[in-house]
């Protein structure tokens, strides 16, 4: 039998790695009683990958078995923070070792660096993995889901909200995140401010800017993010009030539940658990009263 060899993803690895993705996840799903998810891949890889192959393919590898792509692992290194993207493997190979060669790879080490990452709750062999190497469940991050017309919503607050924000407000996002969240990344506001479909806004009290939020295809809020906590529920109504999802189609948020007056508030105005997800790390540096997150790539 070939042994499995590790080595660097290349550009035209991305979307068999992306496929393997998704099989890998499917396959969970069904080992844990939850539909599959729909994706077929283009001809390029989602945005966010290969984005994250050009700031970061240093820390982007596959693992190979007999010519094709068995693993894939990504992360990207911000700062002193350390975040891995995804790490995936073949189903059939899983608890052989394969994702801890991968992860060995994606490593990086230097003083005062942390490390964090997302992943399912219902993966207890990946919770264990992360574990053995300094990572613990710091923040369970519910995935919150509703339709908007079963919403009971307050009537708007008394918050400007600014629509498509420009140069000189993602500079000021990126000078807030570097608080709240302990880092920027603007290599990933750079991907997100290209896509159509994604409506970045910021919000004014009185003109001075309080808070701000992305709208992604008209479903999704992430990130979102406040200068004080107590703007949070406000900032999040107003971002509840402007979207408007397609029909059959519901409004999706990552709440963390270390912010417990938002996530009751998203609950008792109509919000219900959808899938259940957990942040880990070997050090707390995430303000959660003052943030939701993008996505589980990139928190």
């Amino acid at each position: 039998m070939q042994k499995i060899s590790i080595r660097k993803c290349r550009y035209k690895d991305l979307i068999p790695g992306c496929i393997l993705m998704q099989s890998a996840v499917n396959n969970l799903r069904r080992q844990t009683g939850k539909q599959p998810e729909r994706w077929k891949p283009g001809r390029v890889p989602p945005p966010l990958v290969a984005g994250v192959f050009k700031t970061d393919r240093d820390t982007m590898y596959c693992a190979w078995k007999n010519g094709k792509i068995v693993g894939f692992a990504g992360a990207y290194v911000r700062g002193k923070q350390w975040y891995l993207c995804w790490l995936f493997v073949k189903p059939n190979l899983q608890d052989k070792g394969v994702g801890r060669k991968l992860l060995e790879r994606v490593w990086r080490e230097s003083k005062g660096m942390t490390h964090s990452l997302c992943t399912f709750a219902y993966n207890p062999q990946a919770v264990g993995l992360y574990s053995r190497f300094g990572m613990a469940p710091l923040c369970d991050l519910p995935q919150l889901k509703a339709e908007k017309s079963a919403l009971i919503l307050p009537e708007k607050s008394k918050l400007e909200i600014k629509q498509n924000a420009g140069p000189g407000d993602l500079r000021w996002i990126h000078g807030l995140e570097k608080k709240i969240r302990g880092y920027s990344h603007p290599q990933h506001w750079d991907i997100w401010r290209k896509q159509e479909t994604n409506n970045i806004c910021i919000a004014k009290k009185r003109g001075k800017r309080i808070g701000y939020f992305m709208i992604i295809n008209n479903a999704w809020i992430a990130p979102l993010g406040v200068t004080d906590k107590r703007y949070i529920i406000d900032v999040m109504t107003e971002a509840l009030l402007l979207i408007e999802p397609k029909k059959d189609h519901k409004i999706s948020v990552w709440c963390p539940t270390l912010n417990l007056e938002l996530y009751t508030y998203l609950i008792r105005i109509g919000f219900r658990v959808g899938e259940y997800d957990i942040y880990m790390s070997d050090k707390p540096y995430l303000d959660w009263n003052r943030y939701v997150p993008a996505t589980l790539a990139v928190i």
